[in-house]
């Protein structure tokens, strides 16, 4: 690839790669009680749209865990035709992405009418494998049926009286419409519903972490997505993030969005886009269901538990991104990087947008660094100011 001009009054360049763990993505979609499930002309075209993913899913070796409530998952039960199950193989829509695609099937109910044993009881109606993960728990509800601290010990259903459940595992972590998600990291057995962060030994239902609020809505651009999955991807491999940690992160969808064209083909194009990072060897696809099992054996089970965005280097104790500014930002040819102090014997790193260190630059003094582009790439960039071991400034350069 072609590089960068630096100018400044001494240089040198050296090269450094960091060993961190890698990045495990995933693909998650609910399918919300809301949605116009019981129209058959919705219910049909998204079925093909979750039929053409499935297969570049499995083409490009990319995971995915459908999370379904309840109105969705009667609307299987009542719609999936013979007509319509020669188009997969003779089974109805989730067997067949379960099957033969290697989706993940998890029960998904924030409903008061129902509880997860009865969404459980329809999955295994439609010969869905018995999920152990509760898929979009609400972790901070303190009243109502739907509760997660109700599943601790195993629960009846309501409509399906007979129907037992009891999971092992809590993906997520939303709140109430989702005012208070918690986007952690991790692994780690919760206290209680006002104790969700502190690690209680004696509860054996254990929440998985999916990592920072990555949602593809249709307001969002394939360059905000992915532009978020690179930082993710950056702070693991630059070592922001500690490098004991198990880093899961998942990237959200609503299933019925796929209706939309347009949406659909940025899933795929994001999709794509993750597939560089994984072909560089800093992140690999795990459902959520290969995480948990990965944790528990290499991993040994540790627990562990980090919240997005949070810093543990001490290169990021002075960060004090305000001390500079870049102007312009994007630009075509030049820009400037001012600092409001001058520079002594600082550092700068380069990253490209699959995280891969292209230069560090050292030495550097004065007030201002002058990037001249020499026929670089159009694209996105990091750079990482450095003094005395502390992060001085890090920031997104685009080139167009």
């Amino acid at each position: 690839m072609k590089k960068l001009n630096f100018f400044f009054i001494l240089m040198s360049i050296t090269y450094s790669y960091i060993c961190q763990p890698v990045v495990y993505f995933n693909f998650i979609s609910h399918d919300e009680d809301t949605g116009p499930w019981n129209s058959t002309n919705y219910y049909t075209g998204d079925r093909a749209k979750l039929v053409s993913l499935a297969n570049y899913f499995q083409n490009n070796g990319i995971t995915f865990n459908l999370q379904s409530d309840w109105l969705y998952l009667t609307n299987v039960i009542s719609k999936e035709t013979p007509q319509l199950m020669s188009t997969t193989n003779n089974k109805n829509i989730l067997k067949w992405m379960v099957e033969d695609k290697g989706v993940e099937m998890d029960p998904h109910s924030h409903e008061n009418s129902y509880i997860y044993p009865d969404i459980v009881k329809l999955m295994d109606s439609l010969g869905l494998p018995e999920s152990k993960l509760i898929g979009g728990s609400l972790y901070n509800e303190m009243n109502g049926l739907n509760l997660w601290t109700n599943l601790i010990n195993g629960q009846y259903g309501v409509i399906f009286p007979d129907k037992f459940w009891q999971p092992d595992y809590l993906m997520g972590g939303g709140s109430k419409m989702h005012v208070a998600d918690l986007n952690y990291y991790g692994f780690w057995n919760p206290k209680d519903t006002a104790n969700y962060l502190t690690h209680d030994p004696n509860n054996h239902l254990r929440h998985i972490g999916t990592g920072c609020e990555i949602k593809i809505y249709d307001t969002s651009t394939v360059v905000e997505v992915v532009s978020k999955i690179n930082d993710v991807v950056n702070n693991v491999q630059n070592a922001y993030y500690p490098s004991n940690g198990f880093y899961l992160q998942t990237i959200f969808f609503g299933h019925g969005d796929l209706n939309n064209i347009e949406f659909y083909n940025k899933i795929i194009a994001i999709a794509d886009s993750v597939n560089i990072i994984v072909d560089s060897g800093k992140a690999q696809w795990k459902t959520l269901k290969q995480a948990y099992t990965l944790w528990e054996t290499v991993y040994n089970a540790q627990m562990f538990q980090w919240e997005c965005g949070n810093i543990s280097n001490s290169i990021f104790e002075n960060y004090k991104k305000d001390n500079f500014a870049v102007f312009p930002n994007p630009f075509t040819l030049q820009t400037n990087i001012n600092s409001d102090h001058i520079l002594h014997n600082a550092t700068l790193t380069l990253t490209n947008s699959n995280g891969q260190i292209l230069e560090k630059i050292k030495n550097i003094n004065g007030q201002t660094i002058i990037l001249s582009r020499n026929q670089l790439e159009n694209g996105l960039y990091f750079i990482n100011i450095e003094e005395n071991n502390n992060l001085l400034f890090h920031n997104k350069i685009v080139l167009e």
